[in-house]
Order: C-alpha cells, then structure tokens, then sequence
C-alpha cells in the first residue's frame, strides 16, 4: 500500500516546503523544449480511464507489443488517461492502490523503454471534471491535492520524459447539461484554482517533481476559452509548466455531421466547411502563441483528430481529405512548438466518434491509413521561432503615441483620445498609423468620433475614403488573429475639427498594439534601408513589394522596418 498522507498546505500561492529535497539531476528540459521534441503524441484513449477497469468500454488490455507497434509507426510520445477514483482504497484521503499504480507504473516503463515521452493525468473523475462550481470547490482541491500528492509521489524518481497533467476537460454539469460553450467567470475560475492545486501538490512532494514539466489546463481544454480566461498559475521554478488545449474544430467536420470536406484545398467539393480552412487554424494557432508560448509556457495539444466519416459516392476523395486535415494539423502543431497527441479510441466504421487508427484487436494493424498518413506527413515540419516584440519599440517609422495590448470592445474596453494638441504639432497632414490584432468571434470594427462625442469625422485608411468606420478584415482579407497595420489621414476640414477637439478611437473586435503618428515630410527616428535578399520583400498583407517606402515589411518570415 503507498501511504499518501492528506495535504496540509492546500490553499497557499506556492509550495513553500517538500517532503523530500528537491533533485534537478537530468531535469534539464525546459517545457518548450519538451513539447518541440514531441514529434508525433499518440493516446492511449479509452483505456485506463475507462469506467469499470481498463477493459471497461470494449478495449483490450494494454501490452507492450502495443507500445512496441506505436513506437515502430513513427510516434515517439504517449499520453496516457487515466481514472484514479474507481482504485481508491481510501476515499478520503485519496490513496490509490497499489495494484492500480503497479499497473499505470508497468504501461508508462513500456513508453520509457522506447525512448518515447509520456503525459498522465486525471481523466473521467466526475466529481472533478463536472463540478466546476463554488460549492464543491474547497472539497474538490482538497481531494485533487491529496490525489496528486499519491500519484506524484509514486513517480518522483521518474526522469523528465515523463510529465503530469492536472485535470482533462472540466465542463459543468448544471441540469443533466454539459455546458461546452463559453464558461462563466465561475467555471473559469474554479479550473484556475484546481491547476493551481495540481502545481502546489506535485512541487510539494520534492525530488525530481520539484523540477518536472507539469500540464495545466483551460475550461473544457478549450483554447477559445483559454485565450480570455485562463490565469497562469504561480510555480516555484520556471519554464516548466505547459498548458493545454485540445482541438476537434470544426467540430462539425472534426467529429461528424454535416461536413465531409475541409480546407481551401478542396473549395470545389461540395459539403466543405465555410468558415474553417488551413488560414483560420494557424491563425488560431498564432493567438495561442501569442497569448501562452510568448509568456515562457510550452503548449500541449492534449487531444485532436477528425472521425472516420464518407459519404458512398465520394469516399475515396473524402478520405483523401481527412489524410489532408491530419497533416494540417500537425504541420501547424510542430511549426509552433506544440506537443500535439492524437486521439485513437479504438474505434471504426463511418460516422461521429471513429476516431480508430491502431486496431488493438488484431495485432495493431493500421485501421486508418489515411489519417496515420496525414499524421506523418505533417510531422516533417520543423519548428518556426516565433516573431519577438519587444514593448515600446515602434514597428513602423515615427512617434509612438500609445504602446500596449488592449482589447477595443466599445465601452467595455479601451477608447484611446488623442489630444488636438498633439495633433497640431504634425500639421495637416498628419498620419497617424494603427497597429492591432484582429480579435473577433462575431465582427471587427474601427471607429473614429471628434473628442467631444458630438459626431463621427470621415477620414482615409492607406488612401480610401471612409466615412465613420471601417471593418479591417474586409478592407485587408484578414481573419481573427492576423496583424494589421493601417494608415489614417485627414482631410483639412477634418483636421482643423480635430486640432479643435481632437480625436477618439474605438471598436470592437480589436486589440490595440500601438498608434504612431507621424509627417510624411519630417519622419522621425533613424532611417534604414530596405532589406534587399533575394529581391523579395512583401507587405503585412503578403503582397510582393519592388520599391518600399516607409513602413513595415515581411522578408524571409522576419520584419522589418522602412524608416
């Protein structure tokens, strides 16, 4: 029996003390570092997190020729789910058996023996993942932390291959409903009060723990989610925590229904996705970048997969396009930095959740060749440093006015006035330059009004006449999670109303980075020339440029700036 005594720190910011010394000995990987090595994640899905045992839903029990077939397909890291709380031999204090750890122990040694990395977690606790609520929360981190301590402990020896993930995908229950849409402020914070439990709990138990890469995660393991509403938790070292999302998007593609294509590749085919293609998941992909991995935090793409679905007229192209969704996926996932796991239940035939790739059942043969084939080819991409910002500095010639990262939501957010004063020191001709990150479910809108709030002046946006507002999505062909950079100048009526009043800027859908303004006769700041490799420089909107004045330009994936 592995005793596993009841936590007493619960409820402070960090773990202040261990129970053994803490060993950094081969705990070298930093979390980013650990996800880019993950080349191809597999699940061991509906498994041991089964309900009833591990042959509880229909699989077989898991060998090590298993292990052995993953490992030979060209995957070279397993995420393991796991139940704990149908193996307690103390409920109250949470202490697994030890037959049940015996067993985790005995699959995870199997993944080790192959060089492979591997994630456990908490899967399918329902007492955990489906009460998300004030009420249960004192109770339930007190029993995650005591359940944590027990399984951490077990493995504290075990070196950095292995890592930990808190929680699965905690969705509130309310009426027999599970909520997977947007969380209330209280779901939201309840889950960052468990992923903080999970860190103090495995730090607090010392050794090799103290310094190994742990796995937090967003309400519903939903990136969306997370992008507004996810807390980092404090820990008591760096770099060595990940956070993670999963993806079935579009869903009604992903995980069966009405759509048997997807991607711009297959614009022709009937039944395509209309708002989902390659463009919206890497920019989506770029907001998780921006959002988690710029903050130091790797990124665990816990789940993802499209289930097996064809119609009979079509089934060999539709297929063909499901091998495409794959490679997408992981292409985008190893191009950021991510550890991207597919999900195999085990499962196959034609419709929602045949998630199958591996038949268990007879000697692993590939039972989806065409996803296993997206799977690798996608896994050749290798990894893009991402671009850096570094605050205050200008990413187009002039003055910076305002530098930051807000979100422009009309009066709930920012609405930033420029004063007439500073406007009549650059004359009327003024450009005043808009840097900002499309951010929108819903729409995208800029808006001007003069500093009084009486009415809206027109103005120009790069030389197009607008009156009162613009939708830059439109007028750039970008979607949520691109970067734009817009040019407003002033007409002289509108200016000398300006001077007057000066001006406001607000919107919707929009998150400000910096506002510059600037002459076109006296430009300020040093200037530099255009960067002239290979004779190709493209603009922000990715249009070729042979003669660049000032502004911003993309060559070789890096920026640059014309002054």
């Amino acid at each position: 029996m592995i005793l596993c005594a009841m936590l007493f720190f619960f409820g402070i910011s960090q773990a202040q003390t261990t129970d053994v010394a803490p060993d950094k000995t081969g705990m070298n990987l930093s979390a980013q570092e650990w996800c880019k090595n993950v080349v191809m994640g597999w699940n061991l899905g509906n498994s041991l997190e089964s309900g009833g045992g591990e042959t509880g839903w229909g699989n077989p029990k898991t060998t090590q020729d298993m292990i052995k077939a993953v490992k030979k397909a060209g995957f070279n890291a397993i995420r393991i789910p796991v139940r704990w709380t149908e193996q307690l031999s103390d409920q109250t204090n949470m202490i697994v058996k030890e037959t049940w750890l015996n067993r985790v122990k005995e699959i995870v040694d199997w993944c080790l023996a192959e060089d492979m990395y591997v994630i456990i977690n908490t899967h399918h606790e329902a007492w955990l993942d489906r009460s998300p609520f004030y009420s249960t929360q004192t109770e339930n981190n007190r029993k995650l932390a005591a359940l944590w301590k027990c399984i951490a402990t077990y493995f504290r020896d075990y070196g950095e291959r292995l890592a930990f993930a808190g929680t699965n995908e905690t969705i509130a229950m309310v009426n027999g409903q599970e909520n997977w849409g947007t969380p209330t402020a209280e779901w939201q914070a309840v889950q960052n009060s468990y992923n903080q439990t999970f860190i103090d709990a495995v730090r607090a138990t010392g050794g090799k723990n103290y310094y190994r890469h742990l796995v937090v995660q967003t309400y519903a393991c939903s990136g969306w989610s997370g992008l507004s509403g996810f807390i980092i938790p404090t820990d008591v070292v760096e770099n060595r925590m990940s956070v993670e999302f999963h993806d079935y998007d579009p869903y009604d593609y992903a995980g069966g229904g009405t759509y048997y294509y997807w991607g711009k590749k297959y614009k022709d085919m009937g039944k395509r996705t209309p708002n989902d293609d390659e463009t919206a998941m890497k920019n989506y992909f770029n907001r998780i970048v921006n959002t988690w991995w710029k903050k130091g935090l790797g990124v665990v793409l816990g789940e993802y997969g499209a289930t097996c679905h064809y119609t009979n007229d079509d089934k060999q192209t539709q297929m063909e396009n499901l091998q495409y969704y794959y490679k997408c996926m992981v292409n985008a996932a190893r191009e950021h930095g991510f550890a991207a796991f597919a999900w195999d239940n085990n499962v196959f035939g034609n419709g929602t959740e045949k998630f199958g790739i591996f038949k268990r059942n007879s000697n692993m043969a590939v039972g989806n060749e065409y996803a296993l084939k997206g799977i690798c080819e996608g896994a050749g991409t290798e990894y893009i440093e991402p671009e850096q910002h570094e605050g205050g500095e200008t990413v187009v010639a002039g003055d910076l006015f305002w530098d930051g990262d807000a979100v422009m939501d009309w009066g709930n957010g920012l609405q930033l006035t420029i004063p007439g004063s500073d406007i009549t020191s650059y004359g009327k001709d003024i450009m005043i330059y808009l840097v900002y990150t499309l951010d929108f479910t819903d729409y995208n809108m800029i808006q001007f009004f003069y500093g009084d709030w009486s009415s809206n002046p027109s103005f120009f946006v790069n030389g197009s006449e607008i009156n009162k507002e613009f939708i830059p999505s439109d007028i750039y062909g970008k979607m949520s999670g691109d970067l734009c950079v817009s040019c407003i100048t002033l007409s002289e009526d509108v200016y000398n109303m300006a001077v007057q009043k000066g001006l406001v800027i607000q919107g919707h859908g929009v998150r400000l980075n910096q506002v510059v303004l600037t002459n076109p006769a006296g430009i300020k700041g040093t200037s530099v020339s255009a960067p002239t490799v290979n004779g190709k420089l493209f603009s922000i909107s990715g249009q070729q440029i042979s003669r660049p004045r000032h502004g911003i330009y993309i060559q070789n994936k890096k920026k640059y700036v014309v002054k």
